[in-house]
């Protein structure tokens, strides 16, 4: 039996923090070499200017976009670089700041960042990568894919979820039945499984130790894909 590729491979903390540096830079907000080299200090300036990180946050993956990266791989890398830029504290300090986080991955992803919201919330388009021309439903196993097939993709579903996750400190099942009452009908099956898989990703965005991008892959992911975005990349 032919085995799958392994997934694509997280960002490293140089590659973050390079990034980061590189965007502040760009848009004129300097800082010393001294400051640019010390992690906290990027993440501080990022934390407290969220407009500016969602820009970030936007502006990286649209240009991943570009590059013709799987919509899956897109999502796990925005995930990383939301996390790290929203961590603080060293060693057993250290603190990620979960709610904050699931609140960038709806806006970037579902356009909205309250889990009251719904799925089609017009809230605030401006991050969102799926307005007005979705990602297609790349990297995703088929059958975490609804009915709508194709033209829809499923991240804005697992970044709404996530968010909703995130922002409740409630029991898993507690939380299902509030979104149920807010939400009403989910739609296709499908989309309660990922109702699911993006209310368990929301809960552990705070978790330093969770590794966001292998739990993607083995969760939702679809490796055989992996190959094909790695030629078009390099196209």
């Amino acid at each position: 039996m032919a085995q799958h590729p392994a997934p694509p491979p997280p960002l490293s903390d140089s590659e973050l923090q390079a990034e980061a540096v590189a965007f502040m830079e760009a848009r004129g907000h300097w800082l010393t070499a001294v400051a640019a080299r010390r992690v906290a200090a990027v993440r501080e300036f990022f934390r407290q200017h969220a407009h500016l990180r969602r820009d970030f946050l936007r502006e990286r993956a649209e240009e991943e976009r570009r590059e013709g990266r799987l919509a899956l791989e897109l999502f796990s890398r925005a995930v990383q670089r939301v996390r790290w830029l929203l961590t603080t504290g060293d060693g057993p300090t250290t603190r990620i700041h979960g709610a904050e986080a699931g609140r960038d991955l709806g806006l970037l992803f579902a356009g909205t960042d309250s889990g009251l919201d719904g799925l089609t919330s017009e809230q605030e388009q401006r991050w969102n990568l799926n307005h007005p021309h979705p990602l297609p439903p790349t990297g995703f196993r088929t059958r975490r894919l609804d009915d709508d097939g194709p033209r829809e993709d499923p991240t804005h579903h697992l970044a709404f979820y996530a968010m909703f996750g995130a922002s409740n400190d409630s029991s898993p099942e507690a939380q299902w039945n509030k979104l149920m009452g807010t939400l009403g009908d989910l739609g296709p099956p499908e989309d309660q499984h990922l109702a699911w898989d993006g209310i368990d990703l929301g809960r552990q965005l705070g978790d330093p130790r969770f590794d966001v991008n292998a739990w993607l892959w083995k969760t939702v992911g679809d490796t055989a894909q992996v190959p094909r975005a790695a030629e078009a990349v390099a196209g």
